[in-house]
């Protein structure tokens, strides 16, 4: 069994009906391949919180804008959530017989047909934020996303407008700002995080589909127009109130609603509406305005970037010395925070440099923001819905004034070395 095989068959591993022979050689292939061992374990820890957890108490959330404003809520977990392969888990008899979600199977088996599509979301965020940005104080920004599929090839496009752009030509991807940040990377380098699902309209319905199925509290609607058929569900899962995070170690509750409308002629997927619900006050955090299938596209446009000078992931990390790796890599992620933090503060950044690759260009404003200030107090909290880790520490400016801060860091990358992935 290789690689790829793995990934089609990992997902029946959580199928009690699984044949025995297909589960001795997943787990004789996991026994030889650390990175499908890495890669199992993150699913499983996926589907564990998929399935229904305990309510939380209620508490007054505040957002800090740095980093994501991740709402993880049940109905969200297609955009944010570890989903390869689910959407094989889910054609199973016993969840195709349950009659909340034959739509959304037949919505899967429509778009995965589809050669090529196009779509704006318009999101609450940040236009030179990451993908994973969501803050429901914000103002929209649309997000233009395009795919075509050619053999075995995905190319895609994805820009936030006024801001963030990220094109994969088949083997690289790029990421930029303009006169800001340019960086390029394998398809294994994450720039989109989990906003990459997406770029493919069936994990939103699978998601949806695991939400429902692993929880009886979940609601789903269903109403119908002689064109459509929209399928609204209701749920609730752990939000992401980082004060609560640092303080409790643990999150609260977030209401959510996801409407989905399907075109009856054929079943594909047209429009997408998120709500979040605090104290039966509804927010709408993101909508996906008429998803358009099977257009004619130029290839050479969907792939075109900036002329430039690149900074290469692979070439900054290669440079690094056998000794630096293994110190890198035997660091703890409050570690390897606080080496970050202390460079900056210092304003020499060369003993971080492998861990800003995404800050590149906006040193000397952090340098300068954190000129003379002192950092202490480093905590460490995970929550599963991010596969990194936030470390919080407090920051003191010369004046004397403290503050709460946190830096998302992850170490998911071909050498597994702890990367500043946000709240800087």
């Amino acid at each position: 069994m290789n690689c790829d095989e793995f990934k089609n068959k990992v997902a029946d591993l959580f199928d009690t009906t699984i044949d025995m022979q297909t589960k001795a050689e997943c787990n004789q292939h996991m026994a030889e391949c650390a990175e499908c061992r890495t890669y199992y374990e993150e699913l499983s820890e996926t589907f564990k919180a998929l399935q229904p957890q305990p309510a939380a108490s209620k508490q007054k959330t505040t957002v800090k804008r740095h980093f994501i404003w991740r709402p993880v809520a049940a109905a969200a977990i297609f955009l944010l959530g570890i989903v390869i392969g689910w959407n094989h888990f889910f054609s199973t008899p016993t969840v195709a017989a349950d009659t909340r979600v034959v739509y959304l199977e037949q919505g899967i088996r429509s778009v995965q047909n589809v050669g090529s599509f196009k779509m704006t979301v318009f999101a609450r965020t940040l236009p030179n934020e990451n993908f994973a940005y969501f803050d429901p104080k914000a103002d929209f920004v649309g997000i233009d996303i395009a795919l075509m599929r050619q053999n075995d090839s995905v190319f895609y496009r994805v820009e936030k407008q006024g801001g963030r752009s990220i094109v994969c030509d088949g083997n690289s991807q790029y990421m930029w700002i303009p006169d800001d940040l340019y960086v390029k990377g394998s398809r294994s380098v994450n720039f989109l995080e989990n906003f990459v699902n997406l770029l493919y309209p069936e994990r939103l319905l699978s998601m949806q589909i695991s939400a429902i199925y692993f929880s009886e509290k979940n609601e789903v609607i269903r109403a119908e127009t002689d064109s459509t058929i929209t399928i609204t569900f209701k749920g609730t899962d752990k939000n992401s109130d980082f004060q609560q995070l640092l303080e409790t170690g643990k999150m609260g509750d977030c209401e959510v609603e996801v409407e989905n409308v399907f075109s009856k002629n054929d079943g594909l997927l047209r429009f997408v509406k998120l709500w979040l619900v605090e104290k039966g006050k509804k927010t709408l955090l993101l909508y996906i305005d008429n998803i358009q299938y099977n257009i004619m596209m130029s290839r050479a446009s969907l792939v075109q970037v900036p002329d430039v000078q690149w900074v290469d992931c692979a070439e900054q990390m290669a440079e690094m010395t056998e000794f630096r790796l293994r110190q890198l890599q035997n660091e703890t992620a409050a570690q390897a925070a606080q080496r970050i933090i202390q460079s900056i503060i210092s304003g020499n950044t060369s003993n971080a440099n492998e861990a800003l690759i995404y800050y590149k260009n906006n040193l000397v404003d952090l340098i300068k923001q954190m000129k003379g200030c002192r950092a202490t107090n480093f905590q460490v909290r995970r929550d599963k819905g991010y596969s990194g880790t936030f470390v919080f520490y407090t920051l003191t400016y010369p004046d004397g004034k403290t503050v709460d801060r946190h830096i998302a860091v992850r170490n998911d990358n071909d050498k597994r070395i702890w990367i500043a992935d946000g709240g800087l």
